[in-house]
């Protein structure tokens, strides 16, 4: 097992108590302590828990967040970003912008990409995938 970046869809999956998510986490954990997050799956996780408005939701991702490692962007996270998607946009493929900061951390920290959107990151050179899914 190599250390991993979770991406968004793979934190909703934990919270939702996914089978397999919780399977493969709970081995991640053995090996390795604790989840690694980036700024960037913060914010889209917390957008999305403000939006709903649940008060429940909101403390235990705190509480998540708060045992866990967060990643920040820095400036060599950005220059990978823009690499890929001058990369990707030469080919004529468009991926959003936080999917293109969020590669950037992972490869920019050398850390496995952990997404149930494997099709979607796929495409960018020097990423590592994996999916809990």
């Amino acid at each position: 097992m190599k250390k991993s970046l979770l991406d968004t869809d793979t934190i909703i999956n934990f919270f939702k108590k996914d089978i397999n998510t919780l399977k493969n986490a709970t081995l991640y954990l053995a090996e390795f302590n604790s989840f690694i997050i980036s700024e960037i799956n913060y914010f889209e996780f917390k957008k999305g828990i403000e939006y709903k408005g649940s008060e429940k939701q909101k403390i235990a991702f705190e509480q998540f967040v708060d045992e866990i490692e967060v990643l920040n962007i820095s400036r060599n996270t950005v220059k990978i970003s823009a690499s890929i998607y001058s990369d990707l946009r030469k080919k004529g493929v468009t991926i959003g912008s936080s999917d293109l900061l969020i590669a950037g951390i992972a490869i920019h920290s050398d850390l496995q990409l952990i997404t149930n959107n494997t099709a979607h990151f796929a495409q960018i050179q020097g990423l590592s995938l994996h999916n809990w899914k």
